[in-house]
């Protein structure tokens, strides 16, 4: 227990960074150069950084060590403070800056063990990876010298710069990809639902994908309920012990007005400020792309080079599994399996604690993976998991191979080293060819299989992983049309059971089919549609059963089915399926109300897969008036009246008056939260407010909220808009929803949330000859003479 007087200068302390920390943000002198000529240690050679009146920084070289270079620069320079973030969120490290509140975090991520596997991995880098790597990290610390100060987050923390190293960056890449691998969850979800329900009704509100809205095309597992109900059923017999979403689409060049194909692609992700991506372009040797990547990682994640264009999805497939050890009670490292007893690996991880004692962390890992169980809020089991997401894997090789890549012949080949967790791949080269195929690591399932918790004991161990070649492809469709919407993609293989409901891409076929050519604004227009066929359906059942009656009757009959903010329509018809969704979920499960509806297991934080496909289940349940939501159709008529009149109250009493003062955004509102949101005096001046916002998990334009969530404010929103044109690449165009600066008040630091909230595009120029005529500011890095720590 700190003393009063250990108390009292640790509020000195504060107070003293907080004026430093805001003193700094109103100055400015936190903002990077980036006019006239620095000399650094570390580059081979001049490197230019022309930023662009669009915000996009511009790195041109000679060589890809300096490409390299530039960008760890340019990242110092841009989001510093989010990379530091990255790498303590990462490495377990917040309760060091945020004390005990943060210690529950650090002791999950200390279990995960990604800085373990991020050290593993870096002996194993082949070195031409490895020196594209450091130079990255050179031209990082490079970067944080030449700054005037850094960022103020860090004067407010009372916390300096660790110099950033290559592991940093495997760090943060592994926690990439843990961040898209969250399947481990949706499993402890329904272990909970099918003890609490019994396996029948568990597996009945487990809604699944439909036959058709496949990725290939390829009908989807027609078996596939009895795969769920067999997984529900099968935890009777063992015992039950006493715990992202994206878009990208490409069509050819008999589909466009200029002959060639156009790309489009946008990730949803938690939106906050900064958000996740950083846009850049990077030239240098054989280097040449420009998009969307992650501080603290080089290169990009989506974009295009001079041939190929790509754009990313997260791949939804089984790359997780829960494990239920059982260890000897007289001896903690020991473990069961079939073939009698085995000692765990351990690990002591020491927590340091800002105003506290060390926290010993004793971590087990067990054949299966390490042991989670004892850092989940309510979980009192030994729950290891096994995770491809942190299994060995070279994750920069790939994507070198890629940025390289002058088809899609030749991307598909660089993809096959792609290892962990799955993400979609739509891809288009500029001879015409547009294609798609999911890569990662995904273990051998039997169908069924890795739905729920398996027992560690009775396990015969992980399984091997498909081989690449395995898994989903398509190239060169007769309709010349490519579609992924974290939908299934059709496969034999049982690769899982957490698609999203295909209506975000059964959406974008029908608009894509609907006009006979298309460029980069009829591309642009389909990626901000909000139009919702789902509550379009909802409305007419409401219609056709008298839920709604008088003016409100009227003012449902008059919607178009788009979700705007400033729609009244929408908000009744949006906030009536909420209310619905809310009364039937504590009807059926009570207490665990809130996982049939998308919340994660206690402890987690996370949503599980069932927040993607509630919303589908039950409109389909409502207009045949069957189970498990309703019990007839009388009872269907009651509770759709019920949820109807509840939700016009809500409206009167948040907007006042009568549906000409309702608006969709009053309620349902994205919020720029910085990291520091919390933190009084600094939310107000670092965070951006919420913002009236349309749309819903299932529209194209993604705006989920969770009707688990008391509130329906916006969690996960397009966080890059890409438009990529193979015939012009200058043509190209992005959106940002914040700005490419995280320094805030900088004058990137928001200035695309207004176009981004209206729907807006920015020119992503590529050619040296555009990006010249767009420059506003060229910085260039010459190497410091007689220096020889680059070579």
């Amino acid at each position: 227990m700190p003393s009063p007087i250990r108390r009292a200068r640790s509020a000195a302390q504060a107070a003293n960074g907080l004026r430093r920390g805001l003193v700094a943000e109103a100055s400015h002198r936190t903002f990077p150069r980036t006019e006239g000529t620095t000399t650094v240690a570390g580059p081979l050679g001049r490197i230019e950084v022309a930023r662009d009146r669009h915000g996009i920084p511009h790195i041109f070289t000679t060589t890809e060590h300096d490409a390299a270079f530039g960008h760890g620069y340019v990242h110092a320079q841009d989001r510093l403070f989010q990379m530091e973030g990255a790498r303590r969120v990462a490495g377990g490290r917040l309760a060091e800056i945020g004390g005990q509140r943060l210690l529950g975090s650090d002791r999950f991520m200390r279990r995960m063990g990604l800085r373990r596997a991020a050290e593993r991995d870096l002996p194993a880098l082949a070195p031409e990876v490895r020196a594209f790597i450091e130079a990255y990290a050179l031209g990082v610390n490079a970067g944080v010298h030449d700054l005037p100060a850094l960022p103020p987050e860090f004067a407010l923390l009372r916390i300096g710069f660790e110099p950033w190293s290559v592991t940093d960056s495997l760090l943060v890449g592994r926690l990439l990809l843990v961040g898209f691998a969250g399947n481990w969850n949706t499993e402890l979800v329904r272990e909970g639902l099918a003890a609490a329900l019994g396996p029948d009704l568990a597996a009945a509100v487990d809604s699944i994908h439909p036959p058709h809205g496949t990725v290939t095309g390829r009908e989807y597992a027609p078996i596939q309920a009895e795969r769920v109900l067999k997984a529900y059923r099968a935890t009777l017999s063992v015992g039950l012990p006493s715990g992202l979403a994206s878009n990208a689409w490409a069509v050819s060049g008999a589909r466009t007005h200029s002959g060639r194909p156009l790309l489009g692609g946008d990730p949803h992700v938690d939106v906050s400020l900064p958000g996740l991506f950083h846009a850049a372009h990077v030239q240098g040797g054989d280097l040449n792309v420009i998009g969307a990547g992650i501080a603290g990682i080089p290169g990009v994640l989506m974009g295009h080079n001079e041939r190929l264009a790509w754009s990313i999805t997260a791949g939804m497939a089984d790359v997780a599994d829960c494990y239920i050890e059982t260890f000897d009670p007289t001896e903690p490292r020991r473990y069961r399996t079939p073939e009698g007893w085995t000692t765990a690996e351990e690990h002591i991880e020491t927590i340091m604690v800002r105003d506290g004692e060390p926290h010993v962390e004793r971590v087990l890992v067990t054949r299966h993976g390490s042991v989670i169980g004892p850092a989940l809020a309510g979980e009192r089991r030994d729950v290891a998991l096994r995770s491809t997401a942190l299994e060995p894997g070279d994750l920069l090789t790939p994507f070198m191979a890629l940025w390289r890549a002058r088809s899609i012949a030749e991307a598909d080949r660089a993809l096959d080293g792609w290892p962990g967790t799955t993400f979609n791949f739509v891809m288009a080269d500029v001879d015409g060819r547009i294609g798609y195929r999911m890569a990662g690591g995904v273990p051998q399932h039997e169908a069924g299989e890795g739905l729920l918790p398996q027992q560690g004991a009775t396990s015969p161990g992980p399984p091997p992983t498909w081989l690449p070649a395995a898994l989903p492809k398509l190239l060169d469709p007769p309709d010349g049309i490519v579609v992924s919407s974290n939908n299934a993609p059709g496969s034999a293989l049982e690769l899982g059971e957490e698609w999203c409901d295909p209506q975000r891409a059964e959406r974008i076929r029908a608009l894509v089919e609907g006009a006979p050519k298309h460029d980069v604004a009829s591309f642009a227009a389909i990626q901000v549609d909000r139009r919702s066929r789902l509550l379009e359906r909802f409305r007419d059942v409401l219609l056709a059963r008298g839920a709604v009656e008088g003016e409100y009757a009227r003012l449902l009959e008059g919607w178009d089915g788009v979700l705007a903010p400033e729609s009244a329509a929408a908000a009744l018809v949006n906030e009536t399926w909420r209310d619905l969704a809310r009364f039937l979920a504590q009807r059926l499960a009570g207490p665990l109300w809130t996982s049939i509806l998308g919340g994660g297991a206690e402890g987690t934080g996370l949503n599980s897969a069932f927040s993607y496909r509630s919303q589908g289940a039950i409109v389909a349940s409502a207009e045949r008036a069957t189970g498990p939501w309703f019990d007839g159709p009388e009872d269907r008529d009651r509770q759709l009246r019920g949820a109807a009149t509840r939700a016009a109250g809500t409206l009167r009493a948040h907007c006042g008056g009568g549906p000409e003062r309702w608006t969709l955004g009053a309620l349902h509102r994205l919020k720029l939260a910085h990291a520091l949101d919390g933190v009084p005096a600094v939310g107000a001046r670092f965070s951006r407010g919420e913002h009236p916002y349309g749309g819903d998990m299932n529209t194209v334009n993604q705006a989920m909220s969770g009707a688990w969530r008391r509130e329906s404010r916006v969690a996960v929103a397009p966080g890059f808009r890409q438009v990529l044109d193979l015939a012009d690449w200058d043509a190209s165009v992005f959106m940002l929803p914040t700005g490419n600066s995280g320094i805030p008040g900088h004058p990137r630091y928001d200035d695309c949330i207004g176009e981004y909230l209206a729907g807006g595009y920015r020119p992503l120029v590529f050619s040296r000859a555009a990006v010249e005529a767009a420059a506003e500011a060229t910085l260039t890095i010459e190497p410091r003479s007689g220096d020889e720590a680059h070579r």
